[in-house]
């Protein structure tokens, strides 16, 4: 049953066995540097609200699917992803557990209790404040251009190597903050979620994380 719902949850958000420069980009050879300055960012992140556009690639489609939504973070682990059009789906994830809703259907999971959906929440809260790049369990390889670096994360744990063939982020050269987050399943679809009109460390609204 879990291994079902957390498969869902990875086809909902989203996730090359050589990894290749991309183009456009060069390799950083200076990496220390770029771990300092999104450490610096994330440790003085306590909370983000942003809207976000999503491109979903499936093999068996012809076009992708988009959908938009708004995302909400607070420090050190509560976040509200709600889905807005085409369709409604909320996933929140607050206090060790999980809900997910869907039209009026509600599943709600305690994290302590799986494995798999520990993983999926360090990866989700890591990967939007950009600490995702400390994570032991994933390698990088970092690329750049003029106003962005380019990641590419590969999974080195089991877990999530049954699920994930690579993550990749693109980081603002500006702010560095995660602008787009891709994340490659091993059929090769993918989910390409970027984020936009973000804002940083302003209030949450009363109420952003309940399960009501």
């Amino acid at each position: 049953m879990q291994k079902s719902i957390f498969t869902f949850v990875i086809a909902i958000l989203g996730v090359f066995l050589v990894h290749a420069q991309p183009e456009g980009f060069t390799e950083v050879a200076d990496t220390a540097y770029i771990l300092q300055k999104v450490n610096e960012v994330a440790s003085q992140t306590n909370t983000i609200n942003t809207e976000f556009v999503q491109e979903k690639n499936l093999a068996f489609l012809y076009e992708k699917i988009t959908s938009k939504g708004i995302l909400l973070y607070q420090k050190p682990e509560k976040l509200r992803l709600e889905y807005i059009s085409p369709f409604s789906y909320l996933l929140i994830m607050n206090d060790g557990e999980l809900l997910i809703r869907n039209d009026d259907k509600e599943i709600k999971i305690a994290l302590e209790s799986s494995t798999m959906f520990n993983e999926i929440n360090d990866l989700i809260i890591n990967s939007i404040q950009g600490s995702i790049l400390n994570m032991p369990e994933l390698s990088a390889f970092f690329y750049e251009n003029d106003e962005s670096f380019f990641v590419q994360l590969w999974p080195q744990q089991e877990g999530l190597k049954k699920y994930i063939k690579t993550i990749e982020l693109y980081i603002s050269k500006k702010d560095y903050t995660v602008t787009d987050f891709k994340v490659i399943e091993l059929s090769d679809d993918y989910t390409l979620i970027k984020f936009v009109n973000k804002i940083i460390n302003e209030e949450i609204p009363v109420g952003g994380f309940n399960f009501q």
